[in-house]
């Protein structure tokens, strides 16, 4: 049987004199003690230190009602074999649970701060949008639940928003990204499922946030029209176009190479230290920079570099002058893409059509999957061949040499 008992102890006086009230829990011939924010005044006490005063055996019993309520959710076969100790932690986890509170946009700050930096944008887009949407500041992770989501996504469609602060934009005129709800759902599920993995501790039955509101919510994201592959005729038509407009020629030479090198990212092509790596260099070594920090190997990939493109190595540094700094490479190409599209009379597509197209083709020539994984520095469906195989440079170069061989190259 579970007996409690409010006391004061006489190592918990205070300066003042007066001393916490503690609760004393006894069970299977041993006690322990739960301190309270309960205060006894000298008073308040017998001079062997009992608690003589009716209003703070009140409070106290008010505290021992909450833990009676706790024991009494338990079963005998609960009990069976436990000690004190157990029956402590169990008192100590539901009052946890009672009181705990989360702001869920300060978790979402702390978490996105943790982030690189080319991966905070849509996070803290997500996070901005959803604040607008409850016009408040805060939201306990509680209170976010399945029908608050379904309000929430039929509010978005037809919103346009700020990348940074996630405000709606009111101008007509304003593009509605593909995508924007399928983005901001994902966003606001990866921060609600880190907060669980934080604050939830299943194995000792402390599940503070217990809810999955995001389950069957997130709505399908629609293929980008820009990332599409591109038909071989008109890929060919890329490799021969020449452009009067020097900016419009850089994004067109920009896509080849990065086609050439298996769709290697802008943002790995605008860090090539010098135009002489890709010209005379057999085979450029890089990482990844989009997946860098997130893998073991530092998304390491190695690309014999193909002759066919070496006219057109000065790309780097034309990429440089651009653009003029990093974060506005793709803006800067994209446009010069949609430039020439628009006067050859063909669909706009963006710079990472490259990487789609590479891979489509490399399927229809017979290269398997996972040999495109690798070539494309993806992480594959593989993963204890990764751990213990080391990856074949050969078969990735000969993959890239025939997709090269389906085009005649200048």
């Amino acid at each position: 049987m579970v007996t409690f008992k409010p006391i004061v102890v006489p190592s918990n006086r205070r300066r003042d004199g007066s001393y916490l009230v503690a609760i004393r829990v006894y069970h299977a011939g041993r006690c322990r003690r739960l301190p309270t924010n309960l205060v006894a005044r000298p008073e308040d006490l017998t001079r062997s230190l009992r608690i003589k005063n009716p209003d703070v055996l009140a409070r106290a019993d008010v505290v021992v009602a909450r833990y009676r309520s706790t024991v009494a959710t338990l079963t005998p076969e609960d009990l069976a074999g436990k000690d004190v100790d157990w029956i402590v932690d169990a008192i100590r986890a539901d009052e946890t649970r009672a009181t705990f509170r989360l702001d869920f946009f300060d978790f979402a700050r702390n978490y996105i701060a943790g982030l690189t930096p080319g991966a905070r944008g849509q996070y803290v887009t997500a996070v901005h949008t959803f604040r607008e949407f409850l016009g408040r500041d805060a939201i306990d992770v509680n209170e976010i639940t399945r029908p608050l989501l379904q309000d929430f996504l039929a509010w978005l469609p037809g919103k346009a928003f700020s990348f940074q602060s996630g405000r709606v934009l009111r101008s007509k005129r304003v593009r509605v990204p593909g995508g924007a709800e399928s983005r901001a759902m994902a966003k606001l599920s990866r921060i609600y499922t880190r907060a669980q993995e934080r604050y939830n501790d299943e194995d000792a039955d402390l599940v503070l946030i217990p809810r999955s509101p995001f389950r069957g919510l997130i709505p399908r994201h629609p293929p980008s029209r820009g990332q599409r592959p591109l038909a071989i005729d008109l890929m060919q038509t890329i490799i021969d176009a020449r452009h009067p407009v020097a900016s419009v020629q850089t994004a067109l030479d920009a896509f080849v190479v990065s086609f050439a090198t298996m769709g290697a990212n802008l943002a790995d092509l605008y860090e090539v230290p010098a135009v002489e790596k890709l010209r005379d260099a057999p085979v450029w070594e890089y990482q990844r920079r989009k997946t860098r920090s997130r893998r073991a190997d530092g998304a390491l990939m190695r690309v014999r570099v193909p002759e066919e493109i070496c006219g057109r190595a000065s790309v780097v540094d034309r990429l440089h002058r651009l653009a003029g700094r990093p974060e506005y490479a793709t803006a800067k190409v994209n446009k010069g893409l949609a430039r020439w599209c628009d006067d050859a009379g063909v669909p706009r597509f963006t710079f990472y059509a490259a990487r789609h197209t590479w891979a489509t083709l490399a399927r229809r020539v017979g290269v398997e999957k996972a040999t495109i994984d690798e070539c494309l520095c993806h992480v594959g469906y593989f993963p204890i061949a990764d751990i213990y195989a080391e990856r074949n440079w050969d078969l990735i170069d000969d993959a890239n040499r025939r997709v090269l061989e389906l085009f005649r190259w200048p």
